[in-house]
C-alpha cells in the first residue's frame, strides 16, 4: 500500500511537470487569442469597409490575387460591403477565425434565411499571407 502510495505521488509529479513544460506560458498563449495575426486583420478589416484597405493587396497570397476580379488595396472595397463589423475568435495552426456582423444595408435575399452573424475562416500561408478565407452561417 505503501509503494502503491509512493508510485502514485511520483507519477503525479512527473504529470505535472510534462504539463507545465509543454504548455505555453500564458503570455504567448493570452496574446495569440487576443491579437489576430497582422494580414488576417488586414483582410478583415477589407472585407468590412467600403474604402480601400491599405496594405490587403500585399497580403494575399498571389493564387488568392489571381481568382479575384480587380488587384490593389481596393479589391475589396464595395459601396456596401457584406460584413459591417468583425470579432476575432482566435486561431488553430494556420487558420484564423473571425465573427462577421451582417450589414443591415446589403440585400435580404443574399441571406436566406435571414442572419446576423456569420462565421469566417481565414487561411493563411506559412509566411502568415491570406490564402483563402470561407464564411459559414452559424447553425
Amino acid at each position: 500500500m505503501r509503494l502503491a502510495r509512493h508510485a502514485f505521488s511520483a507519477l503525479a509529479v512527473c504529470a505535472a511537470i510534462a504539463i507545465c513544460a509543454c504548455a505555453p506560458t500564458s503570455t504567448q498563449a493570452s496574446a495569440s487569442r487576443l491579437q489576430p495575426p497582422s494580414c488576417a486583420s488586414t483582410f478583415a478589416n477589407a472585407i468590412t469597409s467600403s474604402d480601400p484597405t491599405p496594405g490587403v493587396w500585399d497580403c494575399l497570397t498571389p493564387a488568392y490575387q489571381s481568382r479575384l476580379q480587380g488587384e490593389g488595396d481596393s479589391v475589396f472595397a464595395l459601396e456596401v460591403p457584406l460584413w459591417s463589423k468583425y470579432r476575432y475568435l482566435g486561431q488553430d495552426r494556420n487558420i484564423a477565425l473571425f465573427e462577421l456582423t451582417v450589414n443591415g444595408r446589403v440585400d435580404v435575399t443574399v441571406y436566406n434565411p435571414p442572419v446576423m452573424h456569420v462565421i469566417m475562416a481565414v487561411y493563411l500561408d506559412i509566411a502568415g499571407r491570406v490564402d483563402h478565407a470561407k464564411a459559414a452561417t452559424p447553425s
